[in-house]
């Protein structure tokens, strides 16, 4: 049976090839002119911008389970134990081919989102679709916040220490012009400035499609749109939302934080799931990317003794078997990782061959759990963070735990170690709480400039530094 989302996305390439219009181009050019004058054009163009982000320079590698995962110190590997300091030396050998690429690529998928937001409203009268104007300019505001937010993530200071340090661009035009950086506190008012109107423009036109798990493509197509359907493959209404509660615990406004986490939990579109054969925990999936042929990728994974732990006790460790034992769903064995004789470990989620097919090729960008671990973040009081953090252990199939003042911090950090493993989320915990060290870290004080990206030799292009 074809995959569905290649019916949807890449089907529609059929009609032109993405390669020959996504870099940056003069808005005269006869290509953006033939194909911003049709509706199926601004469809090609969201299709595109999707598919750059789902390049293992971005979302399918590095932005994941790849160099973030790295830095979060995910994997047990030579290099990283005899190299590794490193890898939190910026620029260095170890890290500049990465944050040179990703700073470059990031900034090429926001000019193409720009670019579509500009002709969207130039040629809004193209729309013939009841909502597709709405739906789609909703969309590209939020993946322009969402680029934008991963930027300061990465290149961008401790937060919480250095509100207003000078570090990127929030770039709202479609054009090469140097652009000066801006403060961090700016950048995070022009994120949620663009969430805030891509939830105005989706809240009552968002179809909200996301009936997963599919096992039959003919019953999730029969009635209903194929552009709109698979709505955790795109930045839908509740991906918005997710996104103002990580955006707003970021900035330290935890009452907005919680309303926004609150309403990703309600909504009652999604729920925690603890069956071990759903490897993604299809349920959960808020945002995802589609990676096409993504089973051939995941071969490099697990052949690859990079992505692999070798010790048993380094993954144990990971996920504090020694307190919670091996029930829990991210790690049991045949569950989340498979255990070779030789003792090396490799992780089954991106396994994917035998999934459904609406999570076939996915990488989670944002799922429910995190929005449990947000308002345990808000939380009042250890007592009331605990309910939160055990609403997710208990699905999990493990104890629950008792916080306190002392030891609140570490207990979610354990969780943020279990949930999120080759989803690239860890290491942006570390950064946002400015830990001196973390597990398996080889570096015994990590200060700002072990989790700041250096920005490329070529930032002429993309902006001014001074």
């Amino acid at each position: 049976m074809r995959n569905c989302i290649v019916s949807i996305f890449w089907g529609m390439l059929l009609f032109c090839s993405c390669s020959d219009w996504l870099d940056v181009k003069p808005k005269t050019t006869v290509e953006e002119n033939d194909i911003f004058s049709r509706e199926l054009g601004f469809k090609e163009a969201l299709t595109g911008i999707y598919i750059k982000m789902a390049s293992t320079d971005l979302y399918a590698r590095n932005l994941s389970y790849g160099f973030l995962d790295i830095l979060g110190q995910r994997y047990e590997n030579d290099e990283l134990f005899y190299s590794g300091a490193l890898f939190y030396t910026f620029p260095s050998t170890k890290t500049e081919s990465y944050t040179e690429k990703i700073w470059g690529e990031m900034y090429n998928v926001i000019a193409n989102v720009n670019n579509l937001l500009y002709y969207c409203d130039k040629n809004r009268q193209v729309f013939t679709t009841e909502h597709y104007y709405e739906i789609i300019k909703g969309e590209v505001l939020g993946l322009r916040a969402f680029l934008h937010f991963d930027l300061l993530r990465m290149y961008g200071p401790i937060y919480k220490d250095h509100p207003t340090a000078k570090r990127i661009a929030y770039r709202t035009k479609f054009d090469n012009e140097p652009k000066e950086m801006q403060a961090s506190n700016v950048v995070v008012d022009s994120i949620i400035a663009d969430l805030k109107k891509a939830e105005i423009l989706l809240r009552d036109t968002d179809p909200l499609y996301f009936e997963f798990p599919v096992t039959d493509e003919s019953e999730m197509m029969s009635d209903k749109d194929a552009f709109l359907v698979y709505r955790h493959k795109r930045m839908n209404l509740y991906a918005v939302k997710a996104l103002l509660a990580r955006v707003y615990l970021y900035a330290g406004n935890k009452s907005e934080a919680e309303n926004y986490a609150n309403q990703v939990i309600e909504s009652d579109y999604f729920e925690l799931v603890g069956e071990a054969s759903d490897i993604l925990r299809s349920k959960e999936i808020v945002f995802s990317v589609y990676v096409d042929k993504f089973d051939q990728q995941v071969e490099e994974i697990t052949n690859n003794t990079f992505y692999s732990i070798m010790n048993k006790s380094f993954l144990n460790e990971m996920f504090d078997v020694a307190n919670d034992g091996m029930n829990d769903v991210r790690v049991r064995e045949g569950v989340a990782f498979d255990y070779a004789s030789n003792g090396r470990s490799t992780m089954r989620k991106y396994k994917q061959e035998n999934l459904w097919v609406s999570t076939k090729g996915t990488v989670v960008l944002i799922r429910l759990s995190e929005m449990y671990y947000v308002l345990a973040e808000c939380a009042k009081t250890p007592e009331e963070a605990a309910v939160f953090l055990n609403k997710v252990r208990e699905i999990r199939g493990i104890d629950y735990v008792v916080c306190t003042e002392s030891n609140l911090l570490n207990e979610i950090e354990k969780e943020y170690r279990k949930e999120f493993y080759g989803e690239g989320q860890l290491f942006f915990f570390y950064k946002r709480h400015g830990y001196p060290t973390f597990l398996h870290c080889p570096v015994n004080n990590m200060v700002e400039n072990n989790y700041m990206f250096s920005w490329p030799d070529n930032e002429s292009l993309f902006g001014k530094t001074n």
